[in-house]
């Protein structure tokens, strides 16, 4: 059996709901990686696994509510087995360096004890383990620059010991913090803003609306999904088809409007939903002065058309952060294949941009804003894969 240690920051501020945060992520943890055993204690969770793999550990760093996590060694909480098992984690750490390879290198011990009766203090365990490493590896003791950083977290029964700390995602597990729904473009931002909302523990619907005469294919759609189930599970992809709205919009609205008259239409589709799923807040894509519907003029008259909460988090984002989010996420390849954005169906060359929410009445007051059929198809993902289609 294998271990990965796990910590968490932020779950440890929750004070008396600390403990659901913790069962909510472990139950994550253990729905996307697939752990025989979690133990949780002491502001951390020991991961039981079978086989340690690459990916494995690069997909724990995407789960949202992780501060960081190792590979670790245990031993028993006694002075020889802890340094015994700090050569052992050296050496499976870097399997390609042979013993001389070694010499001269810097490092340091950090050590830390959650039993508090242990009979040595930090400092002292640093100074027992670190001078045998010195001596069997030949090192250089660097605290403040290390090659190699040791660190030791001694329990009662119990010592964990580690080299390579990875970072994680941070944030608040999935399943914490609500449920939303997200108007899901397939583009690069609208997948970027699904997985921040994921972050900050928002359990997601997504909701691709489309236009049956120009998108029948939803391939690039799906893929988009099934990346986002990495990191939430069980995720639902509702596809909603805009087209009879969008052939009164073309005929009773003037170009440079439709866009603003598409995206309010898109929003109240999204909280049809919202009521069907009770969910609490719709989340968007959005970024301030990004494209044209996002100028501010444009966003008031367009984010009027909710009754929920808009969110949007990639608000203050440059493009540049968005697109290095995607990459991190593996969704930047999939959101830049060719696809028709209904957003851009049939509008004017030079949309309207300070859209004012008297004229935006008046155009919808010919429209069938409410009324017609909602034809809509599902699809539910889990770790990547679509297991049901309805």
């Amino acid at each position: 059996m294998q271990h990965i240690l796990v910590h968490y920051a932020e779950l440890a501020l929750k004070g008396k709901n600390r403990r659901e945060f913790v069962r909510q992520l472990a139950k994550n943890i253990k729905q996307l990686i697939g752990t025989s055993k979690i133990d949780k204690e002491h502001g951390r969770m020991l991961l039981h696994l079978e086989e340690i793999t690459e990916a494995k550990l690069n997909h724990l760093a995407l789960i949202p509510g992780i501060s960081n996590f190792a590979v670790v060694h245990t031993c028993p909480s006694n002075i020889e087995a802890m340094q015994a098992t700090a050569k052992i984690s050296i050496e499976a750490a870097f399997p390609d360096l042979k013993p001389a390879d070694f010499k001269g290198k810097r490092f340091s011990v950090r050590s830390r004890r959650s039993y508090k009766r242990f009979p040595m203090i930090s400092t002292e365990i640093n100074f027992e383990v670190g001078g045998f490493l010195k001596n069997e590896f030949d090192f250089i003791v660097d605290i403040n620059n290390p090659d190699i950083t040791v660190h030791v977290e001694v329990d009662e029964d119990e010592t964990f010991i580690y080299t390579n700390k990875r970072k994680g995602a941070g944030g608040l597990p999935v399943g914490t913090s609500g449920h939303g729904i997200v108007l899901f473009s397939g583009g690069i931002d609208s997948p970027v803003a699904a997985y921040i909302m994921m972050k900050r523990g928002m359990r997601v619907t997504l909701v691709h609306l489309y236009n049956s005469t120009i998108n029948r294919d939803f391939t690039k759609i799906e893929n988009l999904a099934k990346q986002l189930s990495l990191y939430q599970g069980r995720l639902r992809l509702i596809m909603i088809d805009l087209e009879e709205f969008q052939r009164h919009a073309i005929a009773l609205t003037p170009p440079r409007y439709r866009m603003i008259i598409y995206k309010r239409h898109m929003i109240r589709n999204a909280g049809l939903i919202a009521a069907e799923v009770n969910a609490k807040a719709l989340v968007t894509g959005d970024a301030l002065g990004q494209v044209a519907s996002q100028t501010l003029d444009n966003i008031h008259a367009i984010y009027d058309a909710s009754s929920y909460p808009l969110l949007s988090p990639l608000m203050g984002y440059d493009k540049e952060d968005i697109i290095k989010v995607a990459r991190k996420i593996g969704t930047y390849e999939i959101s830049i294949e060719e696809y028709c954005d209904i957003c851009s169906y049939l509008i004017a060359k030079h949309p309207e941009t300070k859209g004012k929410r008297e004229e935006v009445a008046e155009f919808e007051a010919e429209l069938p804003t409410q009324g017609l059929e909602m034809i809509k198809q599902e699809r539910i993902f889990a770790k990547g894969e679509k297991f049901e289609r309805r």
